[in-house]
């Protein structure tokens, strides 16, 4: 855990006779097996449009509360969580936390067409974006969803190959994914926080993957196996990658998920982050993949990720609204 596997995608193809699909597979089942995290490089995402992010990122919570909650968080998870929004109540293997995570955060979630079934239904989690009213804020933010979503169709085979699949394997399960982008901000360190200070509390993430970009303040901690935590300092040009509860799942927990937590150590700097989550389709069912059962049994009985995830959601996010 001390020092996080570098793992390069450039020469990333998507034939099973490919030498850079095979080692990028080979890397990315050692890390998921080991640590359950990895940096990405050689990803293709741009300089500017990372810039550009990471400023409408600061320019959103730099504004005043009554204008950031005219786009309050609201019952399809989508839309601004103010401080208080989000407490540890329900995870994989924590207990609950006595206090709410010291963050604030933007919410955006895959579109989904005004005339689509499941919006004119109401089903969960396929209602619609809010936005602010800077235009450039939507433009920067639209631009750099896009290319992360690209981004998690274009690891899917490194990613089947990595599980001993054909790399269309997992293509099935994602057809569309769904996707969450949140734009994190955390104050610096109350001097006096406590114990429980946490900018986010220890968790695991619920989904399949995860992709972080973080700034150079520091904060974010891996937890190891004896229950120490590490550092996982920023590297420029890399994203913080791990996987998530459904991906563990998926493979009896042979895949680590990962638990992780973020404290903002400095007394006076800001630390902004930006997480892509890049998950299956709400109605896939997620049940162990035979070549993962041991001797035939699975840890989990089969469920729709949206049962999974919406149970989880709700339980952690009390502020969502219920109209």
């Amino acid at each position: 855990m001390t020092n996080l596997p570098v793992i390069d995608i450039e020469r990333l193809g998507a034939c099973s006779g490919d030498r850079g699909l095979q080692d990028t597979a080979a890397a990315i089942r050692s890390a998921c097996q080991d640590a359950g995290f990895f940096y990405l490089e050689g990803h293709g995402i741009d300089a500017v449009s990372v810039t550009a992010a990471f400023e409408a990122n600061r320019k959103f919570h730099a504004q005043p509360l009554p204008i950031k909650q005219q786009i309050a968080y609201n019952r399809w998870h989508r839309g601004y969580l103010g401080f208080g929004g989000a407490q540890l109540k329900a995870s994989s293997r924590y207990k609950p936390a006595s206090a709410p995570n010291l963050m604030e955060s933007f919410f955006l979630r895959h579109e989904v067409a005004a005339d689509h079934p499941d919006r004119l239904e109401g089903r969960p989690l396929q209602g619609p974006n809010q936005w602010p009213a800077d235009p450039g804020f939507k433009t920067a933010i639209s631009r750099y969803d896009f290319m992360l979503r690209d981004l998690g169709l274009r690891l899917l085979p490194a990613f089947s190959v990595a599980i001993g699949q054909d790399p269309t394997f997992l293509q099935q399960y994602f057809n569309p994914p769904s996707t969450a982008l949140r734009l994190n901000h955390y104050p610096p360190n109350p001097a006096k926080g406590g114990e429980e200070a946490f900018g986010s509390h220890p968790h695991t993430d619920y989904g399949f993957l995860t992709l972080l970009l973080q700034d150079n303040v520091g904060g974010l901690e891996v937890e190891g196996d004896r229950g120490k935590w590490f550092p996982v300092p920023y590297r420029p040009n890399a994203f913080v990658v791990n996987i998530g509860d459904i991906f563990a799942r998926w493979t009896n927990d042979v895949f680590r998920s990962t638990p992780h937590r973020v404290i903002n150590k400095s007394a006076d700097r800001d630390r902004y982050s930006i997480a892509y989550f890049f998950d299956p389709n709400l109605e896939a069912v997620i049940d162990c993949f035979p070549a993962f059962r041991e001797t035939g049994v699975s840890k989990y009985e089969p469920i729709r990720f949206i049962d999974y995830f919406t149970g989880r959601l709700d339980a952690n996010y009390h502020r969502a609204k219920t109209v």
